[in-house]
């Protein structure tokens, strides 16, 4: 008799031991994880973000949806590849258990389409910088063994959105066709947007240089689009440099010529502008032209650096591709084809928070170390956007096994002792 109560005590202990677990469990989830949406949003500042909110008076007179949140939900869609804001409500409305976690209150579609309507775009425009900033202060460096020259590649070039003319009226580009154009800064080296200016696709190229940054001893590559001599003065005061393609109808007096020894077909020319642009830029230039044996076709670059080497000069110029790979990405695998909001301001909101979604993911890549490529990273974080795991262990799986996450919340089966 006493040796049947004490089996059946050490039964009760082991279901009690066994409950223990599941709490300690439960509560390293809720407690000592994160949601993967909360641990991106860490990686800024909500103070610094809410004293944006603050200068833009975004928040004023609104109750139960703020901007923090909003910036929360707009980043699910984007990682998650939402359709609209009807597939946005629904999706989470059906996890209304995590809403406690997320620190949603309410969402309606009235809600939403409001917020992306009224909401200014500046508060996004001004995160998406002070993140970048914040990336570039805590170390985030990319090594890029393209290019010998240790100076900052910047590319500049635009990608046309286009809307349909019948919804977005305000965006006219032609008869009847719509579109947006964002014209951006692309630093080569780290792989990440720099600036951008988001404007009717209607409006021409080099009418945003003048708003675009300059840093001393950076090499500017663009298109013959942005082909602009004062620009190119601008570059050149600020102690920085250009590399673009030449124009057919922009003439030039030839100082100098030197061709190259080998099988390069590389010819190097000195250069100045000929009467009339001369009076604006009067510097001697430098043309490398680069023949294509294959095709028998003649490139032409121009750049005010005299100290590159011209395969270099040409190498760079290619290299500005990758801003085009860049606007391929995003168009691919972020929402920034399809709107949420149909007004200028949801449009240009719905653009800023694409570029934070790029920042964090590229910001979450560099500081797990992961060797995942960058749609890897953006694909993890769609499938798992409200999962309990931390983003370095998801990064790494390797070194994070099932078996570590059996011993880390001690998931072991009940044990009858007898």
């Amino acid at each position: 008799m006493k040796n049947a109560i004490n089996s059946q005590a050490l039964i009760y202990i082991g279901i009690a031991k066994h409950h223990i677990n599941q709490a300690h469990w439960r509560i390293n989830s809720m407690y000592k994880t994160r949601n993967i949406i909360n641990e991106l949003q860490s990686l800024f500042s909500r103070y610094e973000f809410e004293k944006l909110v603050k200068e833009e008076k975004a928040d004023k007179n609104v109750r139960s949806f703020k901007t923090w949140n909003m910036l929360k939900v707009l980043l699910i869609a984007q990682y998650s590849q939402k359709k609209g804001i009807r597939d946005i409500v629904s999706s989470l409305r059906s996890r209304s258990n995590y809403w406690a976690h997320l620190g949603l209150e309410s969402l309606s579609r009235n809600n939403l389409s409001n917020a992306l309507m009224k909401r200014s775009s500046a508060v996004f425009e001004k995160t998406f910088y002070a993140l970048y900033e914040k990336m570039i202060r805590e170390g985030y460096r990319r090594i890029d063994k393209r290019f010998k020259t240790n100076q900052k590649i910047m590319a500049i070039d635009s990608t046309t959105i286009s809307l349909c003319l019948n919804i977005y009226k305000w965006a006219r580009f032609r008869k009847a066709k719509g579109g947006v154009k964002v014209h951006t800064m692309f630093n080569v080296k780290e792989q990440l947007p720099v600036f951008a200016t988001i404007t009717k696709a209607s409006r021409n190229d080099a009418t945003q240089l003048e708003k675009m940054p300059i840093e001393e001893n950076g090499i500017y590559v663009m298109d013959r689009g942005y082909f602009s001599v004062k620009f190119f003065k601008k570059l050149s005061k600020n102690g920085a440099f250009f590399i673009t393609r030449t124009k057919s109808n922009v003439k030039f007096k030839e100082l100098a010529r030197k061709k190259l020894g080998g099988d390069t077909n590389i010819e190097d020319v000195r250069v100045v502008f000929a009467e009339g642009k001369k009076s604006i830029y009067s510097e001697s230039l430098r043309i490398v032209r680069y023949t294509d044996v294959k095709s028998n076709k003649q490139y032409e670059f121009i750049t005010n650096n005299f100290d590159l080497a011209a395969e270099e000069v040409a190498a760079i110029y290619k290299a500005r591709w990758d801003i085009e790979l860049f606007f391929k990405h995003i168009k691919q695998n972020l929402k920034i084809t399809r709107f949420y909001g149909r007004s200028a301001n949801a449009v240009r909101i719905q653009i800023w928070v694409c570029m934070i979604g790029v920042l964090l993911a590229e910001y979450m890549k560099y500081k797990s170390r992961t060797a995942y490529s960058s749609l890897e990273v953006i694909r993890i974080i769609g499938e798992n956007i409200f999962g309990t795991r931390t983003l370095v262990e998801l990064m790494n799986p390797g070194k994070y096994t099932p078996l570590h996450f059996k011993r880390k919340y001690n998931c072991i089966q009940l044990g009858f002792q007898w």
